[in-house]
């Protein structure tokens, strides 16, 4: 109780000092009220089928900067029980232009850029958080975002998923483009040879053609 006291003493303390917004004030009012009536509920979401590239609104709850706090959207990019892999999503700003990846000026960009020409669940562009998977609760889902699923074939969800790989695993990622590579290197090799191979036998026929022309035709002198 003694400490639950002073964490309730400094909170008030900041709020009572305005050392925060109205807007966070609100936000982690929001946050904490969510966890006390959310935390023991393990009717939530139960036996809805969560999946893969679908958007949830989330709430993410009180964390540190530069985590993803409160309430945001986020993309599921894997499923493990009642525990979801989340990419944050939050709006386009442009001032975080340099940090958007780009395959050419920015291959280490830190953010994703969803343009909404491209995705009818987006109001306007908006920034994946590819360096800050979430690993939460089914208990932090809010609502599934209206027509929000990025097909988990297409190519954006597999550059989405490479990406945030790379991000948490640099080494593997790095000895797996380098492995495939020289996957791809001896493949190649075994194809040219496979094509040398048919021009061979086709060369082969083609003399063997000869000679049985050339037996025939000594055969009747």
């Amino acid at each position: 109780m003694k400490d639950y006291l002073r964490s309730v003493s400094i909170t008030n303390e900041i709020i009572l000092n305005n050392t925060i917004t109205q807007d966070e004030l609100e936000r982690f009012s929001k946050s904490d009220y969510r966890w006390a009536n959310n935390r023991k509920n393990t009717a939530s979401y139960k036996g809805q089928n969560i999946k893969k590239g679908e958007i949830y609104q989330f709430e993410f709850g009180k964390n540190y900067v530069p985590e993803m706090s409160y309430e945001h959207r986020g993309l599921v990019i894997g499923v493990n029980g009642r525990l979801l892999y989340v990419l944050p999503i939050f709006s386009y700003d442009p001032k975080h232009d340099s940090k958007i990846y780009d395959a050419e000026r920015n291959a280490k960009g830190d953010l994703y850029r969803l343009e909404q020409a491209c995705h009818s669940f987006l109001k306007h562009d908006s920034l994946l958080k590819l360096n800050d998977i979430r690993t939460i609760s089914v208990n932090r889902i809010l609502y599934r975002q209206k027509d929000g699923k990025i097909d988990i074939s297409s190519e954006e969800f597999l550059e989405i998923q490479r990406l945030a790989f790379t991000k948490y695993f640099p080494t593997i990622a790095f000895d797996y483009n380098k492995n495939n590579e020289a996957l791809n290197e001896v493949l190649d090799a075994n194809k040219k040879l496979i094509e040398e191979n048919i021009l061979l036998k086709e060369k082969i026929q083609e003399l063997e053609s000869k000679i049985e022309n050339t037996n025939k035709e000594n055969a009747e002198v």
